[in-house]
């Protein structure tokens, strides 16, 4: 991440969108005050403007611009849509905006109750594939139980499991949301870690001891519909084998035996946006020839009780409509494209262009299930290249888990 420079953010940011910032937050600009500047120097007199504010409103502009510089690139705009409900408005406003510096500054002012999850999907993504990330893999778990009551009694129990021998009672606090493009729910664990002691400045201007009480930070995403667990858990085997068993105990209702998965997780839930590339994807249709793409079919499955599967395959040539395109059509796309249902089996087909002397260009087929099972194998070496190319470009897989191999290790400490 670049290093943050408000003067510059505030210049990635159209004009159009700091008038509607300040009327927003109540900044009273001063009389005369001209909106129609070029935007070099309305970007200059908005800096201007802004350093001669009183430290109060300074500290929360700053606020606002330091929590839009850590979102406004794609990782943070993708976490920001992964944290809002498939028919929120907010994805049609993210679509109209020029940048993703105004993007993230849009969702701060409109949709603040969306960016303390989005920041934390977007710190577990980028420390999945890291030191202490591990990826699983248990039965399904169609039910997850995620009532208040749940929650409450696993923040009890891993709390307890992580108090010392005749120590003090731990705290624990457990933050819990919907990855909706992914279809998994994020857990975001927070124990009590030992006392420290900490040297700081009062508000005397004198330096003082002051009691803290830190927490030790833990993430998991479970995909109930593959029984796929992502963890990230400081501490080794034993730590991460106590959270696993009373995760299992208290919200899967189920005794579990994780076993590490080979294959990388596919979110074939972002198959729903579209096939559009962005310049920083290093794929180029044109030199590989593809001429068009379509998703021909789709199996649905629904996220709550009762569990029930929805194939989506439609007819007709490449030019008709694709299983997305019909949902849409015929007015079923907020229910089956919404919350309801996630995909879990798709197949994405690349039509190319006629080579040589033929008529007809060759078809591909890429076959994608959930749980990482794909047919690339099966394909020519360049085919799967471009295949493994588009599906990252597509944020379907994460190349940095692309090519995880299995673990001996992980079992499940059933004494706790």
């Amino acid at each position: 991440m670049a290093v943050f420079n408000y003067r510059q953010f505030i210049r990635l940011v159209p004009g159009r969108f700091w008038k509607f910032y300040c009327q927003a937050r109540r900044l009273a600009m001063p009389d005369g005050f001209d909106w129609d500047l070029p935007e070099e120097k309305l970007a200059a007199a908005l800096i201007a403007f802004f350093e001669d504010l009183s430290p109060t409103a300074t500290d929360a502009l700053q606020r606002d611009l330091r929590q839009a510089h850590e979102l406004a690139n794609r990782r943070g705009i993708d976490a920001l849509r992964n944290v809002a409900p498939a028919d929120s408005p907010l994805h049609d406003d993210l679509a109209q905006l020029s940048s993703d510096a105004e993007r993230a500054l849009w969702a701060i002012v409109n949709w603040p109750p969306l960016v303390a999850p989005a920041c934390a999907v977007l710190a577990f993504n980028l420390k999945a594939g890291g030191r202490g990330w591990k990826r699983l893999k248990i039965a399904p778990c169609p039910e997850l139980y995620r009532g208040d009551s749940e929650i409450k009694a696993l923040e009890t129990a891993l709390a307890s499991a992580f108090t010392p021998r005749k120590g003090t009672p731990r705290a624990c606090q457990i933050e819990m949301f919907d990855r909706h493009l992914d279809g998994g729910v994020q857990l975001g664990i927070l124990i009590e870690d030992n006392p420290q002691r900490q040297l700081e400045f009062g508000e005397d201007d004198r330096v003082h001891w002051r009691d803290t009480r830190p927490p030790q930070e833990m993430h998991l995403v479970i995909y109930p519909t593959t029984g796929v667990i992502d963890i990230i858990v400081p501490g080794g085997r034993k730590n991460q084998s106590a959270v696993l068993t009373l995760l299992g105990r208290h919200l899967l209702n189920a005794a579990i035996q994780p076993q590490v998965v080979a294959e990388p997780m596919l979110f074939l839930n972002r198959l729903r946006d579209g096939f559009e590339l962005f310049d920083d994807s290093q794929v180029d249709l044109a030199a590989h020839h593809v001429e068009h793409i379509r998703l021909t079919q789709a199996r649905l499955r629904s996220a709550h009780p009762p569990i029930c599967d929805v194939i989506i395959k439609p007819t007709g040539d490449r030019e008709s409509p694709d299983a997305v395109a019909c949902l849409k059509l015929h007015r079923l796309s907020d229910s089956l494209m919404g919350n309801g249902f996630n995909i879990i089996e798709a197949t994405v087909t690349l039509y190319f262009l006629p080579r040589g002397a033929t008529r007809m260009g060759r078809v591909l087929h890429i076959e994608l299930k959930q749980g990482g099972i794909t047919n690339l194998r099966d394909m020519t070496e360049e085919d799967a290249k471009l295949a493994e190319a588009l599906l990252v470009a597509w944020n379907v897989m994460d190349k940095a888990v692309a090519n995880i191999q299995p673990s001996a290790d992980t079992q499940v400490d059933s004494a706790i």
